[in-house]
């Protein structure tokens, strides 16, 4: 894996000195960045001109909250709060969310005719590709077009699909659908989500496209594009990224639809024709990763589905994508060293290659500092949401409820079993907290407050028994 070059001058003059330490942390600032403009958001969503019907501030934070960090749960009927002017906020919200805050920031400094600095190159950079040697104005000059062009078709499909309505309406509505698809979401205009769209194949294609397009990485993206040499008539190589990553995501899709084929069948499925239990099947299979859209009720799945999603939900997406989760490449190489430990190798071997340990080790912290957030957090919604003495209710077990959506709000999916309708004020800070840690990473806010800081000092090695 391709890291960024630095160089070390040593200047130990107290003038450098002072002006090192006066230095602002480029990730904190990306951090800052996303506070600054939940806040911002949660702000202009409370104004009475956004809304049909007062909501209050929490409220309106918990929906900044979810769109900014592409999630789309919400305690409040997206579909019937906010006027014309609060959707064109959440718009935004959600393109800035999708995007990145750093990407947003550098279109500015290069529009202002300015540079922007190396170390605000570097984070936005490791957002989207290995390689530390290219020009961050190159890669914004593919990112954005590809994102916007491909948001564009999108809508013209679901413009095509969303009829009865006025004509500036179907154009919003279809723009507000693709930039939700894209950007992996979850918000639609629907009190149903898009259950009501269950039999349209037009709409299930359009969709799965889209996420599947906003979860895939731009890394891995680019280099299935440029894949084949049409002049020397060959395919170049493939880094290995993007061959795990590619080769894993359509190993979950194709694991999911057999999943939810064989959970489902007689449930949710139940009724429909053979067509139709296929395109739902995929449409669940291609967006409950991360997208967080449905055409199926939620609630209503067995147990045995809802455990599944959220153990992909948790998986989610490719690294720099629109996507959450712990990224699919990191799942990969926490199978891959169990995989080569049980086989007896000290390294971690794959394809012909073996992963640097270090990628190996961060892999390691973000899967455990992932369930150590998810398990503190339903730890916490369970004292705070479930009454004492309840068991079992319709929807099975609380605590699968609970996880559930601590998983969704986590991996910034967006699928819910109607939990976060319902939560108290202590419960809507979990999960908003759970959301913004989710989509900063872990390791990244933790960087952010500590900086890098490494162990120098190693003490005499005594072993303890184990299993």
């Amino acid at each position: 894996m391709l890291r960024f070059k630095y160089q070390a001058f040593e200047d130990t003059t107290s003038e450098n000195v002072f002006k090192a330490k006066k230095q602002a942390n480029p990730i904190t600032l990306v951090v800052l960045g996303y506070l600054l403009i939940i806040t911002l958001g949660a702000v202009l969503l409370r104004l009475p001109v956004s809304t049909r019907e007062p909501i209050d501030f929490l409220q309106a934070l918990f929906t900044a909250t979810s769109a900014v960090c592409v999630t789309g749960l919400s305690v409040i009927d997206i579909s019937t709060t906010f006027t014309g002017f609060g959707y064109w906020v959440l718009v935004i919200l959600m393109q800035l969310g999708g995007l990145g805050i750093m990407t947003v920031s550098t279109v500015l400094i290069l529009l202002a005719g300015m540079h922007p600095g190396f170390n605000h190159q570097s984070v936005l950079l490791s957002n989207f590709t290995q390689e530390g040697n290219v020009d961050a104005k190159r890669i914004l000059m593919a990112v954005l077009p590809f994102t916007f062009i491909l948001e564009a078709i999108g809508g013209v499909f679901y413009f095509t699909q969303f009829s009865g309505m006025e004509t500036y309406d179907r154009f919003f509505c279809s723009l507000f659908q693709a930039v939700s698809s894209f950007c992996n979401v979850g918000f639609t205009l629907f009190p149903d989500s898009l259950v009501q769209f269950q039999l349209n194949p037009v709409m299930n294609i359009t969709t799965c496209i889209l996420a599947l397009a906003g979860g895939f990485g731009f890394l891995a993206i680019t280099e299935l594009q440029y894949a084949f040499d049409f002049k020397l008539r060959k395919f170049r190589k493939i880094s290995l990224h993007t061959r795990i990553a590619t080769f894993c995501t359509f190993v979950i899709i194709a694991a999911s639809i057999a999943a939810f084929m064989i959970t489902e069948w007689g449930n949710t499925l139940d009724g429909l024709s053979l067509f139709d239990k296929f395109q739902t099947t995929f449409f669940m299979a291609f967006t409950s990763r991360t997208a967080g859209l449905n055409t199926v009720d939620v609630p209503a799945l067995c147990a045995s589905s809802l455990f599944f999603f959220a153990i992909i939900m948790f998986i989610g997406a490719n690294p720099g994508s629109c996507g959450g989760g712990i990224k699919v490449t990191t799942a990969a190489v926490i199978g891959l060293l169990g995989f080569n430990r049980l086989l007896g190798r000290e390294k971690t071997q794959v394809m012909g290659r073996t992963i640097p340990e270090t990628t190996v080790d961060k892999a390691v912290r973000i899967f455990v500092v992932a369930i150590v957030v998810i398990a503190l957090a339903t730890m916490t919604l369970l004292i705070t949401e479930i009454p004492a003495g309840v068991g079992f209710n319709e929807n099975g077990t609380p605590f699968l409820k609970v996880l559930f959506e601590v998983i969704s709000a986590y991996s910034t999916c967006g699928l819910s079993m109607g939990l976060t309708g319902e939560l108290s004020t202590i419960g809507k800070i979990v999960i908003c907290c759970v959301m913004f840690i989710g989509r900063m990473g872990p390791l990244f806010l933790i960087s952010a407050v500590a900086g890098q800081v490494k162990n120098t000092t190693w003490f005499a090695e005594e072993d303890i028994m184990v299993g």
